[in-house]
């Protein structure tokens, strides 16, 4: 009670700045030499790579005491959330499951957080206990956003405001949402009562470490093979972007299979059987049935890390997922699949590097087109990626120094 009497006070005089810098001088006295506890709230093992880096530099420094809250996803089937949650168990450093034996949930305001990382935006997925409007009220909530809003429509879902009210440090994926997610709130990110920073997306420089390493796949013979990756999306929403998945799930791969030296990697979102099964677009036979033809030179791929993937692969067919911009790193050619809908300023400068084909036709002539070794948008593509990546080469690293001087000097 007394503690969230003093928090009022501090709120409702943040404006006076003799109280101001006589708590900040206090507060930095407080916390002098103490150790920096992070707390990750994880549910997804495909998503781990987006803040794999942070964490791991957390790892790596005296300054910080980290841990992985696992909490069950229940977007997903029950018989697939073992799995998820001993993916986490596998990592380097203290893993915590979420759910007791006696089916309570672990407090993580008993853990004394300083910051809390959240994997994705989405207060919907989490028990109570663990939702930003529950957590803010005693550590301070940083987010490193999942993937890119591409569209103006998905920016709702991306961006929502009743997880970003809660958010202290957003650590943007580009400037683009930085500006976004600022000017909602303004007036408290000019108070310094919030924060929003562009300093790389980590998950980009995972990627650029992953060159040179081997992926599970195309191990025999991979090097003379013509390798694709095709990504479909999780939903045929099209004011989500829509999936391509069952016009072409049977069609690409019988390209593939009749075309000599040709190969691919079959990488759908996570979420995607499931949601289709749910939706009853497909039933979790078929779904089986369908995936029963993934053998070489056709492979299913699930893994949570795919980035080896990426770099072995020779282009890369994708409906509007991240997985385009992160493809970008490699600068390899990159056939988007199309949808009506209204692409951010972001996404606009990504796709004058992309080949957009709207049909099975068109796709089929581009794959041939590029497997000749014709690649018209080359110059383009590495204007795009120039803009992403150079001088935000060290993201991770400078997430930690921003959480450090927030911690000892703020």
């Amino acid at each position: 009670m007394l503690k969230q009497k003093a928090k009022n006070f501090y709120h409702k005089h943040m404006d006076n700045q003799l109280l101001k810098g006589m708590l900040r001088t206090y507060r930095r006295h407080k916390r002098r030499g103490k150790k920096i506890r992070v707390v990750f709230i994880c549910q997804m093992p495909q998503l781990w790579n987006k803040l794999e880096g942070v964490y791991q530099a957390m790892l790596k420094d005296p300054h910080f005491q980290c841990a992985i809250l696992v909490v069950p996803d229940e977007s997903i089937a029950k018989e697939n959330q073992e799995a998820s949650l001993q993916s986490f168990e596998q990592l380097e450093g203290k893993t915590i499951r979420a759910k007791t034996g006696s089916g309570s949930w672990v407090s993580l305001e008993d853990m004394r957080p300083d910051y809390v990382f959240y994997q994705r935006p989405y207060d919907h997925y989490l028990p109570e206990c663990y939702r930003s409007g529950t957590t803010a009220s005693y550590t301070r909530i940083c987010y490193v956003p999942y993937a890119y809003a591409c569209t103006v429509p998905v920016e709702a879902s991306c961006y929502q405001q009743d997880f970003f009210r809660n958010v202290y440090l957003f650590f943007a994926e580009d400037d683009y949402a930085r500006r976004l997610v600022y000017h909602r709130e303004k007036e408290l990110y000019q108070q310094g009562r919030k924060k929003a920073l562009y300093l790389g997306y980590p998950a980009l420089d995972k990627i650029v470490d992953a060159k040179g390493r081997k992926s599970v796949y195309w191990k025999d013979g991979g090097s003379q093979m013509f390798k694709l990756l095709w990504c479909p999306r999780w939903t045929t929403d099209k004011g989500l972007g829509s999936s391509h998945f069952f016009e072409y799930k049977d069609v690409l791969p019988e390209l593939v299979r009749n075309s000599e030296g040709y190969s691919m990697v079959f990488r759908p979102h996570p979420m995607m059987f499931d949601n289709f099964v749910k939706t009853g677009e497909m039933t979790r036979q078929e779904a089986e049935e369908y995936l029963s033809q993934y053998e070489p030179p056709l492979y299913y791929d699930k893994e949570a890390d795919y980035y080896a993937t990426l770099w072995e692969s020779d282009i890369l067919v994708a409906d509007l997922t991240t997985v385009i911009i992160e493809y970008l790193v490699t600068r390899k050619p990159i056939i988007y699949c199309a949808t009506d809908i209204e692409y951010n300023a972001f996404m606009a400068e990504i796709l004058a590097g992309c080949y957009c084909v709207d049909t099975w036709e068109e796709l089929k002539q581009t794959i041939r087109m590029l497997r000749t070794g014709k690649d018209p948008l080359k110059a383009e593509r590495n204007a795009a990626a120039d803009r992403l990546i150079k001088g935000k080469e060290h993201a991770a690293a400078s997430i930690i120094k921003e959480l450090k001087k927030d911690f000892y000097y703020e």
